[in-house]
This record gives C-alpha cells, structure tokens and sequence, in this order.
C-alpha cells in the first residue's frame, strides 16, 4: 500500500516542485513594464534622397540597441489618407520605465551623436511624450 501511494504522489510532488520553480523564476527575471512612451515624427527636407531617409532609419533603430534605457521601439513611415501633403514623413515609436530613464536616453552619447549627424536632412520634428495606461 504504500508503494502505491509513493507511486501517485511521487509524480504530484515532482510537479509542484517543477511549478514553483518556474513561478519563483518569472518573478525573479520578469522585466519592469514600461510605463512611459515617447512618439517622435521627422519630417525631411525636400532635397533629402531616399538612401539618406533608410540610414536615418536604420541609425535611430541602431540607438535601441545602444541604450539600455529603451524598452521597446518601433518605426514606419507615415501614412497619407488626405489628398494633402504629409506634415511627417517618418514616426519612432519608444517606450521606457520611467520619466529619469528618458532624460538619461536624451543626454546619452548616442543619442547626441545620432542628432548631428542627422539634423540637416529634418525641416521639423515633432516629439510627444506620454504615460502608458
């Protein structure tokens, strides 16, 4: 009899072991949520070629990667649903954990960098910045 009991409650017990570690770990190593975002439109000089608009593109995608402070990004080009001109030709769209970790992203090397050697290609920028919900 007890062996038998041993048997059904050897694979329960080993379960709950297994269960608890994962709860314990996804805990311990789950990531704070953003609760910050920030949008940032461009919108390029008239003369600026589509070669200098794609590495615009790929050197704020590059800052994600260079700082730690971003927790997640996304970008596109605009989209045109009037038979007017677009006021933006292209969005960035970021997210951090807190309002210190976006002054941090501002001030860091990277992004400064990022800034003058793209400057002259922007005729505006627009930047909103918001809480996540």
């Amino acid at each position: 009899m007890n062996k038998r009991l041993l048997n059904y409650l050897f694979p329960a017990v080993l379960f709950g072991v297994f269960t608890g570690i994962m709860v314990l770990y996804g805990v311990a190593f789950t990531p704070p949520a953003a609760k910050k975002q920030m949008v940032i439109c461009y919108k390029f000089k008239p003369e600026v070629d589509q070669a200098k608009i794609e590495k615009h593109m790929i050197d704020f995608k590059d800052l994600k990667r260079n700082s730690k402070e971003i927790v997640g990004y996304t970008a596109g080009f605009t989209l045109n649903d009037s038979p007017q001109k677009k006021d933006y030709d292209v969005m960035h769209h970021l997210t951090f954990k807190n309002d210190e970790d976006i002054e941090k992203y501002r001030q860091s090397a990277a992004y400064k960098s990022f800034v003058d050697s793209h400057k002259d290609l922007w005729e505006k920028e627009f930047e909103v910045k918001a809480e996540i919900k």
